[in-house]
């Protein structure tokens, strides 16, 4: 029984560090983007920088070659203005958003790409 027991728990193991394995190698997959189930699209950054309080740069990282939609939504869902439109290549970018003709609120950057809708809140005093 003793030795059932410790062949349970050693095939228990190797079973854990197999898939540990199997789940690293695939995020690297992801990661270098060498993934061809994995589709990666582009994402709002972590961090919107305000140069002030109407001037937002926001950086959008591409995997792949693009087109981005990028605009500006009030809380009502409304469209108030459309900032881009147009491809972008393969890379880190910086998207320059004038938000000075927006009265005081709460909004927030929409931005669409294929297969992706992603948004960040902002708030203008």
């Amino acid at each position: 029984m003793k030795n059932t027991l410790s062949t349970l728990q050693d095939v228990l193991l190797i079973f854990t560090v197999l898939i540990l394995v199997y789940v690293l190698y695939k995020r690297l997959l992801i990661v270098l983007g060498k993934d061809k189930h994995k589709k990666v699209y582009p994402t709002i950054g972590e961090k919107i920088v305000w140069s002030d309080t109407t001037h937002a740069t926001i950086e959008v990282d591409l995997k792949k070659p693009a087109h981005l939609e990028l605009s500006i939504f009030d809380a009502n869902n409304t469209r108030v203005h459309d900032v881009l439109n147009k491809e972008f290549e393969i890379g880190l970018h910086s998207l320059e958003v004038d938000c000075s003709s927006l009265s005081a609120g709460k909004y927030y950057f929409k931005i669409v790409a294929p297969q992706l809708e992603s948004s960040q809140y902002f708030v203008i005093a």
